[in-house]
């Protein structure tokens, strides 16, 4: 230090004193001192004074030298003396930007101060820090006089500019500034681990202060090194972190240059990046990236918006930023991987009492779907979510449960994704939806296996946008993810729409779902396995019922009935294979017989190479299946089985069905109400019986039952009319069995009626039909044969309508002592008989028979028959009406008298 100021003395007092010999007054040993003090300072603050004690030495300003600085800095922290800041100085006119001596004028900056005026001449001895900077600091000495020294102020520019450039640069290299440093030892000594957001909000705080900017956020790399993600702008904690791509996009080019970044000027793309990032319009921005020591990859970014007054950042700025982070980055990533593990622990937790929710509602896979919907909508932060079942027999996926609008297959009825109203849509049929395996988004994640994450719904090509356009409802992301078992098979999928807080779905909601799909895999596979153990326990219940309640048949009743077989169906009658023969009059010893005889009249048994004695056997234990209600009973499966023995026997039934649909159809007639108990599906659902807990997930409750009876029929011993033939043929008859009785259901026939009611209209050919076609018919001939009592004459008619209603009625007793208001058609306190009957003729029955007249001419004198007792009913029914009678009491009011007096 000697040796330079040593040097220092000899090159100012050879250019000083060259030419000056007559004022060496001036350099005196005060002014030499202070020169040399100059050139040895350490601070902002000793520098400050020691240059304005020499400007007063020079020029002798009758006002105290005011100091005026462009912009804050770290380095003038330490400065006790008063600094006027403003970005908005007055310009120096010389060309080369040195001292400079002016006449203040109206409205300048220096009239701020309150000590100059317009009019008064000041000095003006400018500062600079860096070439790259117009000037840091302008020394403004006020009221002086002609300025006499200029070779002197020269000297003295140049030894300041040289002093205060080697204090900034000292302060940029080392931050060895008290100020600074104490601010940022206080920042750090209030540190809490344990609250990231609030750290880094402070860090950013203190940044934007020391910055002079509006605001300024981190942006680090998320551990799947695809995003980079922010948690705090400025000093708001984001509800929503954002989220932008790593290796795309704005930031990603920011992050790829690896070098600090200042901006002003900005493309339409970049300005709406910034906007989205700060929410606000970004004037000047700065992006600081950081650099990891081990991976030498970017880590984070340090961004910076909107320098005060307009402003453009500096390479100090970018300096602060740095010396900031030296101190503050380790305790930083501290606190954010403490968070991670804290957040990691509380997922753990959620997803432990998720298992424990799911795991309590294995008993009824419905709820368990709901409690899998509430779930992964509540994780995940989603509007609206939907599980969707495999079905691998149908290649189906099946909604059973839902929630809001599901984005499927156009040919889907809207109606049915409204879930409020699903339990409505119940009764109308609509109670599940069910889409193709390879259809839609859903359909692509359950054949692949793998997760889908759609940004934008509307640009995804397998995205059908017209469930949208039909509703209102805007679906602008989605997350798709499949439900596997233990065996990793896909055995459903779950999708969920619209995010709510938030761009769309992130990879961290992607890893939350997938992870909680294996609790949902799980807790299904589990659900359906006991399902079946309780479907299993209640066929062992109800085959103990069977067991219990029924009959084994003896050996010798089968003998004794071949035995008595006659040669022709004319024994029972002359008519009994012609539509006018009434079956209920036939003896109930000879029904059975007449079964077998049915099936050999129609060539069944030769065909299919039936045993007579297996045959007979099956029979007997089929009437045995049935019990004793006052309709629904062996008379009733008899006269069902009659009328399809007459239409297959009448109608030319082999230009359309072959001879293994007619065996199927007489098969099904006999089976068709096996162990009927007297109530129908509803009684069964609402009475939580054990068919309704075997059954009710499937529909059809007592079809179902009746199927299964036959089936069990069927497999016990000596009883399988079945066993002579094809693999082939064994598998398609019992097929066509079960889809025959699940036919007897009429909310199944109402669904059909009107397709048969479009063949009935052209005049369908019945040589040239195809399967579909084939098989509507075929329903249609089974509901015809279960309601075939009133193509009968009248006796038969009226006898069986008071059958029907004194078993609907018990029903209805039934119903009322459980506290349940029964139907009209159960009550035998509203029921009006003869309007019922006629309701029920025109609208159910009345269609089967018009069309099947329509198709099978043969078949107009049943038709006809029908009319008749139609028109019969509407006498009795509006003599009833005339005379007052009460409902009660059935039909005992239609004596012979009331027929003679009436027809």
């Amino acid at each position: 230090m000697a040796l330079f100021f040593q040097v220092f003395v000899e090159a100012f007092n050879r250019h000083i004193l060259k030419g000056h010999t007559a004022r060496e007054d001036i350099l005196t040993g005060d002014f030499y001192k202070s020169c040399a003090k100059l050139c040895s300072c350490d601070t902002t603050e000793e520098f400050i004074e020691i240059t304005t004690s020499l400007i007063k030495k020079l020029v002798s300003p009758s006002k105290p030298i005011t100091v005026f600085c462009r912009t804050k800095s770290n380095h003038h922290k330490d400065v006790k003396t008063n600094i006027t800041y403003s970005s908005n100085l007055i310009k120096i006119s010389t060309p080369d930007k040195r001292w400079e001596s002016i006449i203040i004028q109206e409205k300048e900056e220096f009239t701020t101060s309150g000590y100059f005026q317009p009019g008064e001449r000041v000095l003006l001895l400018p500062v600079f820090s860096d070439k790259r900077i117009k000037y840091d600091l302008v020394f403004v000495a006020g009221h002086i006089e002609i300025i006499q020294h200029v070779e002197l102020l020269d000297v003295l520019f140049e030894h300041v500019t040289a002093c205060y450039s080697r204090l900034y640069k000292h302060s940029k290299i080392t931050g060895n500034d008290d100020g600074f440093l104490t601010a940022l030892f206080r920042l750090c000594a209030d540190w809490d681990e344990h609250n990231a957001s609030e750290m880094e909000v402070k860090v950013m705080k203190y940044l934007s202060e020391d910055l002079d900017c509006e605001k300024c956020c981190l942006l680090t790399v998320e551990d799947d090194l695809s995003n980079f993600v922010s948690r705090v702008i400025g000093s708001e904690i984001l509800e929503v972190e954002y989220y932008t791509p790593l290796k795309g996009g704005f930031f990603g080019t920011m992050s790829r240059n690896r070098q600090p970044r200042i901006m002003q000027q900005f493309l339409p793309n970049e300005q709406d990046s910034l906007q989205e990032l700060f929410k606000t319009a970004v004037s000047s921005f700065m992006c600081v990236p950081i650099i990891s020591h081990s991976s030498k990859e970017v880590v984070a970014l340090i961004c910076a918006c909107n320098k005060s007054n307009g402003q453009r950042f500096t390479v100090n700025d970018v300096s602060n930023v740095q010396t900031c982070l030296r101190y503050t980055w380790t305790l930083l990533t501290s606190s954010l991987a403490l968070q991670k593990e804290i957040k990691v622990k509380d997922e753990c937790q959620a997803m432990l009492q998720i298992a424990r929710n799911l795991f309590s509602h294995l008993d009824d896979v419905t709820i368990l779907l709901g409690e899998i919907i509430q779930e992964a909508r509540t994780l995940t932060n989603a509007e609206r979510c939907s599980v969707f079942l495999v079905n691998k027999e149908t290649n189906e996926l099946v909604a059973k449960v839902f929630d809001g609008i599901i984005t499927v297959d156009e040919s889907l009825d809207p109606r049915q994704y409204d879930f409020e109203q699903f339990n409505d849509d119940r009764e109308l049929g609509m109670n599940e939806v069910r889409l193709p395996l390879s259809q839609g988004i859903a359909g692509h994640v359950a054949t692949t296996g793998q997760t889908l994450n759609i940004t934008d719904a509307y640009s995804h090509p397998l995205f059908y946008r017209g469930i949208d356009e039909a509703t209102g409802f805007k679906t602008r992301n989605i997350l798709c993810f499949p439900i596997k078992d233990d065996g990793g098979n896909v055995v459903g999928v779950s999708q969920l729409c619209n995010k709510i807080k938030g761009h769309a779905f992130t990879q961290y909601d992607v890893d939350l779902a997938e992870r909680f799909a294996v609790f949902s895999g799980i807790s299904i596979s589990h659900s359906l396995l006991y399902k079946q153990v309780i479907e299993v326990q209640c066929r062992n219940q109800l085959a103990n019922e069977l067991m219990t309640y029924h009959m084994k048949i003896r050996q010798e009743e089968v003998d004794q009935c071949l035995k008595s077989l006659p040669d022709s169906a004319t024994f029972f009658d002359p008519d009994f294979s012609n539509f006018v023969y009434s079956p209920r009059m036939l003896d109930d010893e000879l029904k059975c017989m007449a079964s077998v005889q049915m099936y050999i009249e129609l060539d069944l048994v030769a065909r299919f190479h039936i045993s007579t004695k297996t045959l007979t056997k099956f029979i007997m234990m089929v009437k045995e299946g049935y019990r004793n209600p006052p309709y629904h009973n062996w008379n009733h499966a008899f006269s069902v089985a009659h009328h399809a023995y007459l239409m297959a026997k009448n109608l030319n039934f082999g230009e359309i069905f072959g001879d293994l649909e007619v065996l199927a159809l007489l098969t099904a007639s006999l089976c068709h109400d096996l162990d009927h108990r007297g109530t129908n599906n509803a009684f069964q659902v609402s009475s939580a019986s054990t068919l309704a807990a075997l059954y009710s997930s499937q529909g059809s409750v007592l079809e179902h039952h009746h199927f299964a009876q036959a089936m069990c029929i069927l497999n016990s011993g000596s009883c399988n009319i079945f066993e002579n033939m094809s693999k082939v043929d064994y598998v398609r008859v019992l097929d066509l069995i079960k889809d025959i009785i699940l036919a007897t259901d009429v909310a199944h026939h109402l669904k059909i009626v009107p397709k048969l009611e479009e063949m009935a209209e052209r005049r369908l050919d019945p040589s040239n039909c195809n399967e579909e076609e084939k098989s509507l018919l075929l329903d249609l001939s089974m509901t015809a044969c279960d309601l075939s009592d009133q193509t009968k004459d009248w006796k038969n008619t009226k006898n069986t309508a008071e059958l029907i209603y004194k078993e609907f009625f018990s029903q209805g007793d039934m119903e009322k002592s459980r506290g349940i208001l029964p139907a009209i058609t159960n009550d035998r306190e509203r029921a009006c008989v003869p309007e019922l009957q006629i309701n029920f003729m025109e609208h159910i029955a009345r269609p089967a028979y018009r069309i099947l007249s329509v198709i099978f001419p043969p078949y107009t004198e049943a038709y006809d028959r029908f009319d008749s007792n139609v028109e019969r009913w509407r006498l009795v029914c509006t003599k009833f009406k005339e005379l007052g009678l009460p409902n009660t009491g059935l039909l005992d009011f239609i004596t012979e008298d009331f027929e003679k007096e009436l027809f």
